[in-house]
């Protein structure tokens, strides 16, 4: 790669280490980046700060301009929602981050945003990446969606070329034949980049999976893998995001995710400050956990209604309570109370009415598909 003149790593060239308003991105510490992916109020964004500050990140990200496939999705609140990225950001003492598209946005977040991102649509655009080579701002430039390694860093090359010694290379998955999840998450990227470049490389796990449940495993087999930092999508009530919904982490899920990256990192001698955050509680930070894991519970509740309302479906109507099944997962959960020092007197009244609330919908869901059964059909033509 004769080209990377810049991007490159020369004999006379170490790998750098970026240094943003007290965060260093490419040292020892693993930098975490989280929000959602587009910026949609302000309560939403000052809810994600919180949960960013709680989980030990040091960058709140959200989309003020998206680029969508199609032209009739959610496009983003422009200026708008740029401010209350910002404020949130303030109120948390966070840096903040957000993609651009063309000159104009660029020229609307540079001097209100620490990091500027161009994303994989972008990768390409030539002009935009000299554009981002003159101003005095990091910039995440992440992978195109079919780019091979050479034309990533070719597309640095532009940005460094133009002045802009500041680039943070940033992996989302690329496109094959693979339909499981959203992109492939190619970590061997990882070590690739650091074997030709002294750029420093994050990881973007959700935009390669398209799914939160593989977040988790995506993210640690990252930080193994030699990745300097996480951009994660997480939104304070995923159901509801207006974008990428689905691969969005909840407020909980990320804050666990934090506190499990903290052992991963240290298996491979890097730090991730997830620590430095239990000596920071206080009155309201413990209340947004308390909030972020009462929402969780509701879900999960949710979640199981809906399995017990599916199972009554292939119950007969005089077998729909079972005693002993209900005595047995009781038992089990009293168990398992007690290992993780929770008083059993609290499974034993809380079980015994979910169990009945859900015989009751069984019970009501087999009379109504009864009664329907029973009903006459009559044709639309019939007199």
């Amino acid at each position: 790669m004769n080209d990377l003149k810049l991007a490159g790593l020369t004999l006379g060239k170490s790998t750098i280490s970026i240094e943003v308003n007290g965060v260093t991105i490419g040292g020892k510490e693993i930098i975490l980046i989280g929000g959602p992916c587009a910026v949609e109020s302000s309560a939403q964004m000052s809810q994600s700060a919180e949960t960013v500050k709680m989980a030990g990140g040091k960058i709140l990200r959200g989309g003020v301009f998206k680029p969508r496939t199609s032209p009739y999705s959610f496009q983003g609140l422009g200026r708008e929602g740029l401010n209350y990225l910002v404020q949130a950001a303030k109120e948390q003492d966070l840096l903040s981050v957000t993609e651009v598209v063309d000159a104009q946005s660029l020229d609307l977040v540079v001097d209100k945003v620490d990091i500027v991102q161009i994303g994989t649509r972008n990768m390409q655009n030539y002009e935009l990446l000299k554009l981002a080579g003159n101003v005095n701002k990091p910039i995440i430039l992440k992978r195109g969606l079919s780019a091979t390694i050479e034309e990533w860093l070719l597309a640095a090359e532009y940005i460094l070329a133009s002045g802009n010694s500041q680039v943070i290379l940033c992996e989302r998955g690329i496109r094959t034949f693979e339909p499981s999840t959203r992109n492939t998450l190619d970590l061997s990227a990882v070590g690739v980049v650091k074997e030709l470049s002294h750029l420093p490389v994050i990881i973007d796990p959700s935009h390669a999976a398209g799914r939160r449940d593989l977040i988790f495993s995506l993210s640690k087999a990252a930080l193994a893998a030699g990745a300097d930092g996480l951009l994660i999508e997480m939104h304070p009530n995923p159901v509801e995001a207006l974008s990428d919904g689905p691969q969005s982490l909840y407020p909980a899920e990320f804050v666990q995710l934090a506190c499990e990256l903290e052992a991963v990192a240290k298996s491979v001698d890097r730090v991730f400050a997830f620590d430095g955050q239990k000596d920071k509680d206080t009155l309201e930070s413990l209340r947004s956990k308390v909030n972020n894991l009462d929402q969780t519970i509701v879900e999960l509740l949710s979640a199981r209604m809906q399995l017990v309302r599916k199972i009554g479906e292939q119950k007969r109507l005089d077998r729909v309570k079972d005693s002993n099944r209900e005595k047995e997962i009781i038992q089990r959960l009293i168990d398992l109370a007690e290992k993780l020092q929770l008083p059993s007197e609290l499974v034993k009244r809380i079980y015994p009415l979910i169990f009945e609330f859900g015989v009751q919908s069984q019970i009501k869901n087999r009379i109504a598909e009864d009664r329907d059964a029973k009903q006459p059909f009559f044709s639309s033509g019939s007199k």
